[in-house]
């Protein structure tokens, strides 16, 4: 895991380098080559030694007889990447380091940006090849790639800080959804590569061009009905991810929930060591402990129960929106915070977490209703949501979006203008809701998990986030996601089938999110008021990106 930044006629320095420091602090470069006349190569990185512990030559370079040296400069993990070694060593390469970076940069030499689709991993790379810039970024966008083009000037990075004169503007979506997707950010002339594409600059030409290379498969024809296959090659595909993402040169740890998508991951990765949060105020109402310490007792896994305070917010405000840099509506960022600054004082750089399942396997209780309107007015979960069950006419994108919106009805209907083109009449409703509930609002909870872990120096990887998990996912006949009115079934089975039988979390009925009580903190209510807390927020990353340097934790 690393920070990255580079481009043509820059103005980074080694100032520059040093606000990504936290990325990856084993290890700093910055490289400047004057290539042409008016023409400086810029490339810098700091790096988070995981895979090879020892520290390697920065940037990466590969000599090519006849032709022009390349170089790269690489964030986060290609875990298939002994494969791919194999593979090109087979074909000629050599190797020098023992490094998925050199890896990426020989991929990309031999097979060009099809490279990308043999990547397994969470990725944001820059290669200079002598003539021009390949940039990419991953599948599902869990590294982050910002960029700008004044110009002659061409500059990327792994986050706003480390560009200089930034000046913050409006945006409509974020205000719609109060988080930044796809492209956009709110710094003027800075955008983010969207996930699952690439760019390339030419300074020669001028030209700079950014593509499409991946999207979740759109399959309209036979889908997967059989119960028992489906649950053998979810638990099959869940278990490699798992056994890939355990690669590292380092001891991985885990986040661990009291729900079902972090268990299945820490039963199978044979996890010693968890973290959970459990705040003090939800004690009584909300109590992860319970389920994850029975889970852990079970299974002799040694749990830290991190327990934010009031007064540790306060005192982090600052810090978390200088990681942050740009709000995403949530207020897990907390927790999660503490729970990496945990591990970080625990000497762990990678951990492991649930990311993804619910927008995968429709686990969310507010979709449940969408596919399942027959409702039992006792169920805890109906009452928690039904004020917005009362939003049901219309279309079944109009319904999502009327439960998606924060912002009321007048947010759905500008959320349904947006996201028209991702809804097709060919779907089903629910694979619809997966489909964008995994294209559009899972990236806020990557920017946010990257950028919490990151701030410690910890890398977070994501199991059911492999792409071949992904795409199994949308392979499903809708009865093996949501079953009799509930979702995630096919996760749930095959959780019935690892766990132990008698697990209190089987038998729960109602998982939450990652609640914080700031709410109760700072207006001394329970309520989840999103729009102050954005306010709040936005404020504090401008007002923090502006200072040009990092706090001290």
């Amino acid at each position: 895991m690393c920070g990255i930044l580079g481009g043509i006629n820059t103005r980074f320095d080694h100032a520059c380098v040093e606000r990504l420091s936290h990325r990856g602090p084993d290890q700093l470069s910055l490289d400047k080559v004057l290539v042409g006349p008016d023409l400086e190569v810029t490339l810098g990185q700091t790096r988070l030694n995981i895979v090879d512990r020892h520290d390697i030559e920065l940037p990466v370079k590969v000599e090519r007889p006849g032709a022009k040296p390349a170089t790269i400069v690489f964030n986060g993990e290609i875990y298939n990447w002994l494969e791919l070694k194999k593979e090109l060593e087979g074909l000629g390469w050599s190797f020098h380091t023992k490094t998925d970076t050199e890896v990426a940069l020989a991929a990309y030499l031999q097979w060009g940006p099809s490279c990308l689709e043999r990547f397994n991993g969470m990725f944001a790379l820059a290669i200079w090849d002598g003539d021009r810039f390949f940039c990419a970024r991953d599948r599902l966008g869990k590294k982050p790639f910002f960029y700008r083009c004044i110009g002659k000037r061409f500059e990327f990075a792994s986050e706003v800080k480390a560009f200089d004169e930034l000046s913050f503007v409006g945006n409509d979506l974020f205000d719609l959804l109060e988080f930044c997707p796809d492209e956009h950010t709110l710094c003027k002339d800075v955008f983010s590569l969207s996930p699952g594409q690439y760019l390339v600059y030419d300074p020669s030409r001028g030209t700079m061009l950014t593509r499409d290379y991946w999207d979740i498969p759109h399959r309209f024809g036979e889908r997967i009905t059989d119960e028992g296959d489906a649950i053998d090659r979810f638990v099959e595909l869940l278990t490699d991810s798992v056994k890939l993402r355990m690669r590292a040169d380092v001891p991985v740890t885990m986040f661990l929930s009291g729900g079902i998508d972090s268990t299945l991951v820490a039963v199978l990765a044979g996890i010693k060591e968890a973290f959970t949060c459990q705040f003090d105020e939800f004690k009584d109402t909300i109590d992860e402990e319970l389920y994850a310490r029975d889970f852990a007792d079970r299974l002799g896994i040694e749990l830290h129960v991190v327990r934010p305070t009031k007064e540790q917010f306060l005192a982090d405000l600052p810090r978390l929106a200088y990681h942050l840099e740009i709000p995403t509506g949530s207020f897990s960022v907390f927790p999660l915070y503490r729970l990496a600054a945990a591990c970080h004082a625990a000497k762990y750089k990678v951990i492991l977490s649930g990311e993804g399942s619910d927008e995968l396997f429709a686990g969310y209780a507010r979709n449940e209703f969408l596919v399942w309107p027959a409702f039992d007015l006792s169920d805890p979960k109906v009452k928690s949501y039904l004020p917005m069950l009362r939003r049901f006419e219309g279309s079944d994108l109009d319904r999502f979006c009327r439960m998606a919106s924060r912002s009321g009805l007048a947010g759905a209907a500008l959320m349904r203008g947006y996201l028209a083109h991702l809804w097709s009449d060919h779907r089903s409703m629910l694979d619809n809701m997966c489909y964008v509930e995994t294209r559009v609002f899972l990236q806020p909870l990557l920017q946010m998990a990257d950028r919490m872990t990151m701030a410690h120096s910890v890398e977070g990887r994501n199991p059911f986030l492999d792409y071949r998990l992904v795409e199994f996912a949308f392979t499903l006949d809708d009865s093996l996601r949501n079953k009799g009115g509930v979702g995630k079934w096919l996760v749930k089975a095959a959780a019935q089938r690892l766990l132990p039988k008698d697990t209190l979390l089987l038998s729960r009925k109602v998982k939450h999110g990652l609640p914080t009580p700031i709410n109760i903190w700072l207006q001394g209510q329970a309520s989840f008021d999103r729009k102050y807390w954005t306010s709040l927020m936005t404020a504090e990353c401008i007002k923090n990106l502006q200072r040009g340097s990092p706090l001290k934790s």
